[in-house]
């Protein structure tokens, strides 16, 4: 059994245990992201399983987590429910990149709900705000 994190396009972030076996494996992921993956290596330790289609909502959690482990801000965004394992052999993700995952899920979480009594300037500066604050969170995670 491998274990995994699911970052939801709602922002959630929660644990999932993959079964063994590549095809089962596989199978596991292609159900949760709802249909063709496509992985991306943004981090040395982990891969992302994204829904390869595009046809769903951006995931601005996936999306911030992502420019930051990459140190530049990505011009594409991630789209729908996004599973992050360990790459290679390893069955367990690193304590440290599971705690930037959910850092990263509670910055955005935060900041959504400021912009309920506080609507950013634009949207140009909105993905601004996220990106600062799941950067902020992610390092002091580390």
């Amino acid at each position: 059994m491998g274990e995994a994190l699911v970052i939801e396009a709602n922002g959630s972030v929660c644990d999932t245990i993959l079964p063994d076996g590549a095809a089962a494996r596989g199978s596991a992921v292609r159900g949760l992201v709802g249909g063709y993956v496509d992985q991306g290596r943004y981090h040395r330790d982990v891969v992302l399983h994204v829904r390869g289609d595009g046809a769903a909502e951006p995931n601005l959690v996936a999306w911030a987590l992502a420019s930051v482990w990459r140190g530049v801000e990505l011009d594409y965004f991630l789209y729908g429910t996004v599973v992050v394992t360990a790459h290679g052999a390893a069955e367990v993700l690193p304590a440290a990149v599971a705690g930037q995952v959910r850092a990263a899920g509670e910055a955005v979480a935060a900041i959504a709900a400021e912009w309920r009594s506080r609507r950013p300037a634009s949207d140009r500066a909105a993905l601004a705000e996220l990106l600062a604050g799941v950067r902020h969170e992610v390092l002091s995670a580390t």
